[in-house]
């Protein structure tokens, strides 16, 4: 009897084991896809300080990271090849932005580059609001007379480029730049990156 039962614990221990072996692969394939797919890491997106661009956006032949973080962003998408699209869900110093705290955005000349900037809460929707405010565009926007710009986040209103967040929570923002129809070099690309807006935290409420 007791070498029974002994032998029937083995078993447990056994079955266990491989259950738990098998919950601990299952458990880190998940956090591996659902990581490769909200960071993008150098497989699938380059990072620019606060802001992450994804290589091969709206493009037939997208790799699966990317295609699976698109598809759950809510947002409509561009071609890589037509435009840069970036988007950042922390500041500069690397907090996640939240729309109880006020940000100023700074960024440099674009060069004679189309560019718009918005805001979206975590889901990917634009921020409900009276004053109908959703984005700025190198067309809209006040710039400084050497082609730079300044825009602020918050839920208060500000005289300026300002952007409103209410009440959303945990925010996304998307800045695009249209490349000329003849196209950019991959140098330029990488010099125009280089000028990407820096998210500045002013502070929270």
């Amino acid at each position: 009897m007791q070498r029974a039962l002994r032998d029937i614990a083995a078993l447990l221990t056994r079955t266990i084991g491989t259950a738990l072996a098998v919950a601990l692969v299952l458990t880190a394939g998940i956090w591996s896809s659902r990581t490769m797919i909200s960071r993008g890491y150098e497989i699938s997106a380059d990072t620019y300080g606060p802001w992450r661009h994804w290589r091969n956006e709206g493009r037939l032949d997208a790799d699966p990271y990317t295609r699976a973080h698109l598809s759950g962003s809510g947002m409509l998408r561009i071609s890589s090849d037509s435009a840069g699209i970036f988007e950042a869900a922390s500041d500069s110093a690397g907090a996640r932005l939240h729309s109880s705290c006020d940000y100023v955005i700074e960024g440099a000349s674009m060069s004679g580059l189309w560019w718009s900037l918005s805001v979206f809460d975590s889901t990917g929707q634009l921020i409900a609001n009276d004053a109908e405010r959703y984005a700025f565009t190198s067309d809209t926007a006040a710039l400084n007379p050497d082609g730079s710009f300044i825009v602020t986040l918050g839920r208060d209103a500000r005289p300026g480029n300002w952007l409103p967040t209410g009440g959303a929570g945990r925010l996304i923002m998307n800045f695009t730049i249209l490349d000329p129809a003849t196209g950019l070099s991959d140098d330029a690309r990488l010099e125009r990156n280089k000028l990407l807006p820096a998210i500045r935290r002013e502070g929270c409420s």
